[in-house]
This record gives C-alpha cells, sequence and structure tokens, in this order.
C-alpha cells in the first residue's frame, strides 16, 4: 500500500484482451457473464485487510458488464489508454468482486477485456474463464455445445487442504527441508551481476525490455544438445542461464526462480484461484565441473525446487526473510518463465460465433524481478522476452547477459558435437 501512495505501483491484474468484429451479442454475454460468476464465486470473494485473508465464504452479488465508450473523436492510442486505465482500474478488496468484464462498443469493432486480480487467479484461471464464458455465450445464443465439466475441487476448498498441510507435521518438515537447502541463496535470490547499479530498491513503472530470438541453427542444436545431454531444453536453456551468471558475477551461489502452474491434479484442472507459484533453483558455483556435470547438478536442482512445489513462496519467504514479504522489489532476482508451442496450443481458441476476435495488445503488468526471462516457442523459433528493471540493470548490461547465455548454449552444442551449423 505505501507503494501504491507513492504512484509507481502498477496492480497485477492478468486479462484477456480481444478486438472483436462482427454481431456479438452483448445481452446473451452478460447472461454468460453471470452465470460464469456464479460456476466461479471466487471472483465475488474480498479481502479481510485486518487479518489478511480471504471472505472465501462470503461472495459478494454478482455483477453486470462495465460498459464503456470513447469519445468519436478519440484516436487509436486514446481507446488503448482509456481500456488499460479500465484494467488497471483498482478493485474493492474488502468488499469484492475481484473481476469485471469490459466491452468498449466502437461503430466497426467491440473491445473486450475480461480482467480479474492476480489474488484470485492466474493464468491458467484465465483460460477456462475464458473458455467457460464462451461456452455459456454459446449455449445463451441457442447453439449447441459441449457441457461443460464439473469443478472437482473448489479453490475455498483447496486452500483449506493446503492449509492444513501446511500446518501438519509433515507440511512443517517440508518447510524446514526446503529453507534448510536455500541457506545460501535465499527465499528471495539476490543475483548482481556486471552492469548493476547498487540500487537499494527498483521503481515498479521503470521497466525495460529486450528481445531476442532462438532460431534456425541455434535452436536445432539447443534441443539435439539437450538429447545428447539427457535433459529438456527449457532446463537446458535455463541451466544456460545459471552459468553465464556465474561467468558476469563473482556470487558463489545463484539461485532463479521458475514459475510452476501447480496443476498436476485432475482435480484442480477447472479450478480458477492463484494456483500457480514460483520455487527457487539454487546452484553453487564449482569451476572445476565438466558441462555434464554442471548440468547433472543443476537437474538436481530443478527435480528439488520442483519437489516443493507444495511450499507456496510467500511461505517460504515469511518463515525465511519476513521482511522481504511483499516488498520483493527491493530485492534484484531473476525469473525463467519458459512457454513451449504445447502450452501455447492449449491456451486461446475461444469461440465467439459470427465474429472474428484477434488480440488487443496492452501493456502488460510491470515484472517485480529484476530481470524475467520469458522465453515462447513459435513454429519459427523461441522469443526471448527479457524485462528488466532499469534503475537495476541496464539494456546494454542485460543485452550482455543474453548474449553470455546464447555463448554458453553454443559451446555445450558444440561440445555435444551437434552444434557445427552454428556460428
Amino acid at each position: 500500500m505505501a507503494e501504491a501512495a507513492t504512484g509507481v505501483y502498477r496492480p497485477h491484474h492478468p486479462s484477456v484482451a480481444l478486438r472483436i468484429r462482427g454481431p456479438l451479442q452483448a445481452s446473451a454475454l452478460a447472461r454468460a457473464w453471470l452465470r460464469l460468476q456464479e460456476r466461479h464465486p471466487v471472483l465475488l470473494c474480498g479481502f479481510d485487510r485486518d487479518d489478511f485473508t480471504w471472505r472465501l465464504d462470503t461472495p459478494a452479488e454478482a455483477t453486470g458488464i462495465t460498459r464503456a465508450g470513447p469519445a468519436p473523436e478519440a484516436t487509436a492510442d486514446d481507446v488503448l489508454r482509456l481500456v488499460e486505465r479500465l484494467v488497471d482500474a483498482p478493485f474493492d478488496f474488502t468488499g469484492g468482486p475481484l473481476a469485471r468484464l469490459v466491452l468498449l462498443e466502437r461503430p466497426d469493432e467491440t473491445l473486450f477485456v475480461l480482467v480479474l486480480d492476480h489474488l484470485v487467479g492466474d493464468f491458467w484461471s484465465l483460460d477456462l474463464l475464458m473458455t467457460d464464458l464462451t461456452t455459456f455465450y454459446v449455449d445463451e445464443l441457442g447453439l449447441p455445445t459441449e457441457p461443460l465439466p464439473p469443478v472437482a475441487l473448489t479453490y475455498p476448498e483447496q486452500v483449506r487442504e493446503q492449509n492444513a498441510y501446511l500446518d501438519s507435521p509433515d507440511g512443517l518438515r517440508a518447510l524446514l527441508r526446503v529453507s534448510d537447502s536455500l541457506k545460501a541463496v535465499g527465499p528471495v535470490p539476490e543475483t548482481r551481476f556486471a552492469g548493476f547499479s547498487g540500487a537499494a530498491s527498483a521503481r515498479y513503472d521503470h521497466t525495460g525490455l529486450v528481445r531476442a530470438t532462438i532460431a534456425g541453427e541455434l535452436r536445432k542444436a539447443v534441443f539435439a544438445c539437450a538429447r545428447a545431454f539427457r535433459t529438456s531444453p527449457w532446463t537446458l536453456m535455463h541451466a544456460a542461464v545459471h552459468r553465464a551468471l556465474y561467468r558476469l558475477s563473482d556470487q558463489s551461489a545463484i539461485g532463479t526462480t521458475l514459475m510452476t502452474a501447480n496443476r498436476e491434479s485432475s482435480s484442480v484442472h477447472q479450478t480458477v484461484g492463484f494456483l500457480a507459484g514460483k520455487v527457487v533453483v539454487a546452484t553453487d558455483r564449482d569451476a572445476g565441473a565438466t558441462t555434464a556435470e554442471f548440468l547433472r547438478g543443476f537437474q538436481r536442482a530443478m527435480l528439488h525446487a520442483l519437489d516443493h512445489t507444495a511450499i507456496p513462496w510467500p511461505r517460504l519467504i515469511a518463515h525465511m526473510e519476513p521482511s522481504l514479504l511483499g516488498r520483493h522489489a527491493t530485492v534484484p532476482y531473476i525469473g525463467f518463465n519458459p512457454q513451449n508451442a504445447t502450452m501455447r496450443r492449449w491456451l486461446g481458441g475461444w469461440r465467439f460465433p459470427g465474429c472474428e476476435a484477434a488480440p488487443l495488445e496492452l501493456a502488460g503488468s510491470t515484472p517485480d524481478a529484476a530481470i524475467v526471462i520469458s522465453l515462447t516457442e513459435g513454429e519459427d523459433g523461441i522469443s526471448v522476452s527479457l524485462f528488466h528493471k532499469t534503475d537495476w540493470y541496464t539494456a546494454d548490461a542485460v543485452e550482455t547477459f543474453w548474449r553470455t547465455t546464447e555463448h554458453t548454449l553454443r559451446e555445450w552444442a558444440h561440445e555435444a558435437g551437434v552444434g557445427d551449423q552454428v556460428p
């Protein structure tokens, strides 16, 4: 809240923004939106500021669609800024709801935005909500559609199960094991490499973006190299990030965070809620290790981190460094967030009969980390986006860091005998 008062905080509101052309039936969509809130009442639940808990058993009343109309003389940029203001508009944390559906109707199109606060949903949840909403919409139009699968485990039930585990002897032992393994790097791993400014903190609104691509022969070599070393391409790239950080810093141990969906159980495949999390992958510097030894060590560190996904990252922070809870922007850590082609194919495909829908590009939520490495696999290669806090790292420093990572991948490919065509 202190950061919000300074004017440098941007809310983290995951959203789906679409430009829809065609006869979108707003009345049918409004009925579908009400049905969606009934199916997932967690969207309506407020948050108790006194004891910092959700009011999961007292949802607010379902809300209608938020309608807005830009001025007739508004430019395309004006319209986008209006949409972004509606996305960023605060929710009523105390009373709820913590989601809204926004429509901006223009003469030749409708701008559609489904927005929720990150407190009650992750990006898997966002896709579920869109799937359910469009299914209800098709049904409201009187068209045939498949029935939705039941929600096997509601979010309140999942939260109660998780809390019961965390308070159990097994949960407490798991917390101690993971915290003991992270003594060298901490729960929010501070990572300073060449080019770090030394600033004590970073503003949310001082964010840059460096783009890169892993394509052509390098992409082929990375996948072949991963097979040669008996690992996945994504683990290989994450390991190369660690090796690059050792080359650019004098730290004896490196930790980076990895996004996890926490949806392994089929019981939560239809659950809307914040199940996604972060785990810390920690390694030690070993200058004498061969590439094969380094990669085996990294795989062990990865598996160890993934074995403890039942311990939420905030709980780990509260246990190890309570002063950092809610203040991560004071610590320059690095996040790794891969999205392979399978995930890309799984997301989207939402149906608005008779309409054409295209993504609407909006300014995204600012990352909390010093650098967030986002990799997205497409047909032509892997696009790399490095979001960074410019108070901590300049674009030049981030570019050097990524070049070092790519150089490491090339070295490993040549060592594995699969990099002959890689420059």
